[in-house]
């Protein structure tokens, strides 16, 4: 049976009639030609790099000029490198931190402040006049600083390519397809069609299907990509809050250029240090022709072998496998929901030749799956296939061939590498302990709090929608004492969203989020604590562990273990 490619829901993107796609609404011909009347304000070196702070004529709004701030970093003699344009994370004030970074790898970089007090970055996108939008004024700023990098003698202009976080991901993704300068681009977590799932405001606020039609012809990131062929590199977090997986994937399915995916399993806006470093690397291919090429993978194919289901993909490239791994979702998929604490499973797969091969086990013949490949090369470089959804029953196989749980809790082990993690992933609130053991793994300490409130701990627990699950963990204290743990279901998210709403077709405004919760007598030695939680066809995102005590008594966590209950 033909796979099912993922994400191909009834939603449909904007086809345009003619050949040759035309701009809606840059200026082009302003935005590359009209004078910057760039100013350097400040000039400074740090050991062998400098860096200026500028200001520069972005373009003239209600008859003054709209004065653009910006910072730019390159090594000292610098003359004709490659320039890398930096979209800031969360449309942050400019600073030194990308600039430096990669002048430090030779390259030219520069960073802008957009101009937030102009117009509002926290309103929808004017889809009665595009031209006049807040993301359309950020745009062009930030391809003014391209103009103004083309401009310089320490920039080679046929070599510049752009990159940014979040926000940044969303306006490299856009800038690539739109400016013509651009010869390569990536994008840390997000991508464009943001009508399959987006958490920012600007298309969150917007009212109607027409508002989203709009948003599509203007100024969606992904449109120019479909016309424009340009080497671009998506890394892309399952988990992620602000962009969900549907939209970037369809994003890199509709891309015509050279293009690669990494899409990193259980991780929300944040990645491994290796990830980060394939990210960055990828202007050393296009902008210097000093690395090879990332490998490239076929797409997935999925077979029965008697009771089995087989996935395979093959690869090709100069750089060497090290590795592979399947990469196996469980539970419902939907647009709008379900993204941000659904659980991924991890195996690993077998590599012969140019071709990788896992087994899907099969747990529930009737559960809806994504299934993807991942090789990991010799570099630690990641490149994922595209994701399928598929049922086991879709290819004849009515019994499980697997009985197995799965610990669905991320962090398996509290080890070195995932406090390493939870400082990346913000999680500041808890102290690692390798002296306190169990089964030879080290543990958490939570130590009493000193504002006198109760000390608690706050995780995210990842799920298989519409399933119920069991939670287990051991625990122990300095002396006899109590703790209540919770696992509390959360919203689905922007559920007060009209726009949504619609796409959703959410009906209830409020439902009854479920909370199952345990008071549970603990003391000096381990002991093993469960709750479970049924679940109640709850149209919910998934849930958070919250454990607590009111006592001022230092407690441990040996392991968390979250468990779906499969159907039979």
């Amino acid at each position: 049976m033909n796979k099912i490619i993922l994400f191909l829901f009834g939603l449909v993107s904007m086809v345009f009639s003619q050949t040759d796609f035309v701009e809606p609404i840059f200026n082009l011909e302003k935005i590359i030609n009209e004078p910057l009347d760039t100013k350097i304000i400040n000039t400074s070196k740090k050991e062998n790099i400098v860096i200026q702070e500028i200001e520069f004529t972005s373009e003239h709004y209600q008859g003054k000029p709209v004065r653009i701030y910006g910072i730019i970093a390159f090594p000292e003699d610098a003359k004709t490198l490659p320039a890398i344009f930096w979209s800031q994370a969360g449309m942050a004030p400019a600073n030194t931190g990308m600039p430096e970074f990669f002048a430090k790898r030779g390259y030219v970089c520069m960073c802008i402040t957009l101009p937030h007090s102009i117009w509002n970055p926290n309103v929808a996108f004017n889809t009665k006049n595009p031209e006049d939008g807040n993301m359309t004024h950020y745009a062009i700023a930030q391809m003014r600083a391209i103009t103004y990098l083309t401009s310089i003698p320490q920039v080679n202009p046929e070599r510049i390519g752009i990159g940014g976080s979040s926000y940044g991901g969303f306006f490299s993704t856009l800038i690539a397809g739109a400016d013509p300068r651009i010869k390569c681009g990536m994008s840390f977590f997000a991508g464009g069609n943001m009508a399959y799932g987006t958490h920012i405001p600007q298309f969150t606020q917007l009212q109607s299907q027409q508002d989203i039609e709009i948003w599509n012809k203007t100024i969606d990131p992904a449109l120019r990509l479909k016309f424009k062929k340009v080497p671009f590199l998506w890394g892309i977090a399952t988990n992620d809050n602000w962009f969900y997986l549907p939209s970037v994937i369809k994003t890199y399915q509709e891309s015509i250029g050279e293009k690669r995916m990494a899409i990193v399993p259980m991780w929300e806006h944040g990645f491994p240090e290796e990830i980060d470093e394939q990210l960055f690397s990828w202007f050393d291919i296009y902008l210097k022709q000093s690395r090879k090429p990332y490998n490239r993978v076929s797409e997935l194919s999925i077979k029965r072998n008697g009771n089995r289901l087989v996935a395979a993909w093959g690869f090709n490239g100069e750089n060497k496998v090290k590795r592979a791994e399947l990469v196996i979702s469980y539970g419902k998929v939907a647009l709008w929901k379900y993204w941000i604490h659904r659980n991924y499973i991890v195996l690993p797969a077998k590599i012969k030749g140019n071709t990788a091969t896992g087994e899907i086990p099969v747990v529930e013949p009737g559960i809806e799956m994504l299934v993807y490949g991942n090789i990991i090369d010799e570099n630690e470089v990641m490149i994922s296939t595209v994701p399928v959804q598929i049922k086991a029953t879709d290819y004849g196989i009515k019994k499980p061939n697997c009985s197995t749980k799965f610990n669905l809790f991320q962090w398996k082990i509290f080890d070195h590498k995932t406090e390493i993690n939870f400082r990346r992933m913000g999680f500041t609130a808890f102290t690692f302990d390798y002296e306190t053991r169990k089964n030879d793994m080290p543990s958490l300490k939570v130590e009493p709090s000193k504002t006198g409130k109760k000390s608690q701990v706050l995780l995210k627990l990842h799920h298989v929608p519409e399933h119920s699950h069991k939670l287990k963990i051991w625990v122990k204290a300095e002396k006899p004492t109590e703790i209540n743990v919770s696992v509390k279901a959360v919203q689905l998210p922007d559920s007060q969203s009209e726009i949504v709403k619609k796409l959703r077709k959410q009906t209830e405004d409020n439902t009854v989020l479920p909370v199952y919760s345990k008071t549970f007598a603990i003391d000096e030695k381990w002991k093993l604590v469960e709750v479970d939680c049924q679940y109640n066809n709850e149209d919910i995102e998934g849930y958070n562990l919250l454990i607590s005590s009111g006592q001022q008594v230092p407690y441990w966590i040996n392991s968390i273990i979250f468990e779906p209950v499969w159907k039979k």
